[in-house]
């Protein structure tokens, strides 16, 4: 690299240090008190303002060219909350009155003899406040995470991953000690399984699921005489956390565990090669795996008297199952029914609970009500209309697109291309679960859907350090479609390629 391009590379690196501390503090946070959809949990007194100051950071440091390459995840950013917004702006009454479903509402101000005040789209204006002060934790995360360089991605890897780690061990630490009330963060659970840190065993199964194909990242990313000793321990984490969804008693989790497991071989093919020295030092280790494989032979052992002792096991059989499976297909069937009379501007973020209240069937009725639909796609619809129809086609297209571009340029060997393609995987694993639950209504994994909306942009904002934040991977390459020395040699067009030749 010539003199100024390190002073150049430099520059970037100091201009994106105060970013990356920034959103790393904050996914560390999340990750320890940000396991609750609720909106009344004490974490959230720090999880918020901490989100509005990282923002505030990431705005502060963010440039014109940081908002080019990733204008995607940060437009489709801008519009949600943009919706949320739109939906809170006090209307005259006589347009409010003229929207649909709001006859109940009116009818009300009428019994009560009061004058219709100014109110906004959304039914339960708070819930939608709520939702707004949600979405800025993910809003901080991407507009830090837009701004990094490759090693700090790599970092925010290793943190989501030890993120994993630490609730799959607190889960360890609530079996050991007999499921007791003083391990749970968020209230004893009605059954006896973990939860590790978060309030629901279906979203903590929905981060060791997502995990998957990091550890694969990670352990395609090892070199030199520690190969051996990282794959390996890529390995036997990978399959801790497998076992920590099983035990969940997650049907879910070890469904989507299975789906994730298997598209992470998109990962490992989009490996980089390594040099024959490499990979002879990576021999001198073969102990590690035979070791490895004696502790979690024990391990297993355990784990399967453990889960043999929890209400996870009958889960997973079949049996046990609840309310919510009970009644699932009623209450989608039954918003269905009644979201026309909402359209085309929806009932308002976050109205949910209160809307189905008005429809719901006799045969629901209960001491207990459905705080979501279970179903986070026609949820959004149901509040946010055709607006939120539109952005969630948008969301559909633009993975698709981004995900196809991944797959055909797998062979360049980059971690960028790597980093892009377990995005698209968990960003697929996180949707296709909100057809039937609401994990990314967590801070934790609304942090981690928003980092992986930003890394599979990554590859084609590629450029230079000190122009941006990432270059290629020289060295590392495979292929005639290979990004690295050879190929900006022969300056031919490969795919995914750095704007400048004076590339990492």
């Amino acid at each position: 690299m010539k003199p100024e391009g390190k002073i150049l590379a430099m520059d970037a690196q100091s201009r994106s240090a105060m970013p990356f501390y920034a959103v790393s503090v904050l996914i560390i946070t999340v990750f320890v008190l940000g396991g609750s959809s609720k909106d009344y949990v004490p974490g959230l007194l720090l999880i918020r303002p901490l989100a509005v100051a990282v923002l505030a950071i990431g705005l502060y440091h963010l440039t014109r060219e940081d908002w080019q390459d990733f204008r995607l995840p940060l437009g489709f950013m801008a519009a949600v909350l943009a919706l949320i917004m739109i939906q809170l702006i006090p209307l005259p009454p006589a347009l409010w009155m003229a929207l649909p479903g709001r006859e109940l509402a009116i009818a009300a101000g009428e019994a009560a003899g009061i004058e219709q005040p100014w109110r906004p789209i959304a039914l339960v204006p708070y819930r939608g406040w709520n939702a707004f002060y949600a979405m800025l934790v993910p809003a901080a995360v991407m507009v830090c995470a837009v701004q990094l360089h490759r090693e700090q991605h790599r970092s925010l890897v290793y943190l989501v991953l030890a993120g994993a780690v630490a609730s799959a061990a607190w889960g360890v630490v609530q079996a050991g000690t007999g499921y007791s009330a003083a391990t749970y963060f968020y209230g004893t659970p009605t059954i006896t399984v973990p939860n590790g840190l978060f309030a629901n065993r279906n979203h903590m199964a929905a981060l060791l699921a997502a995990s998957l194909p990091l550890f694969v990242l990670i352990a395609t990313r090892a070199k030199g005489q520690r190969m051996t000793l990282v794959r390996t321990a890529c390995v036997a984490l990978g399959v801790f956390a497998l076992m920590m969804a099983l035990i969940s008693g997650s049907r879910a989790g070890l469904a989507f565990s299975v789906m994730s497991l298997a598209a992470s071989v998109l990962v490992w093919s989009a490996r980089p090669n390594r040099a024959a020295k490499a990979q002879r030092g990576a021999r001198k280790q073969a102990w590690v795996p035979f070791a490895f494989a004696a502790f979690w032979f024990t391990l297993l052992a355990g784990f399967g008297l453990v889960l043999a002792q929890t209400t996870g096991f009958e889960r997973l059989m079949g049996a046990g199952s609840g309310q919510v499976e009970e009644f699932r297909f009623v209450v989608w069937q039954t918003m269905i029914d009644f979201m026309p009379e909402y359209l085309p501007f929806g009932s308002g973020i976050g109205s949910f609970v209160e809307v189905f209240k008005v429809h719901e069937p006799d045969a629901m009725l209960a001491t207990s009500y459905w705080n979501h639909a279970h179903n986070d796609w026609l949820e959004w619809a149901l509040e946010g209309g055709i607006a939120a129809m539109a952005l969630m086609a948008v969301a559909v297209l633009g993975w698709c697109w981004k995900s196809l571009a991944l797959v055909r340029n797998r062979q360049t060997g980059r971690i960028e291309v790597q980093l892009g393609l377990a995005g698209a995987i968990i960003l697929f694993i996180l949707g296709a679960w909100s057809f039937v639950d609401y994990p990314t209504r967590t801070p934790a994994l609304a942090s981690l859907m928003a980092l992986c909306a930003v890394w599979i942009a990554l590859p084609e904002a590629v450029r230079v350090l000190g122009k941006g934040r990432l270059g290629s991977d020289p060295g590392q390459s495979r292929g005639k479609n290979a990004v690295g020395d050879g190929a900006r040699e022969t300056g031919k067009p490969t795919g995914f390629t750095a704007r400048t030749p004076d590339a990492l």
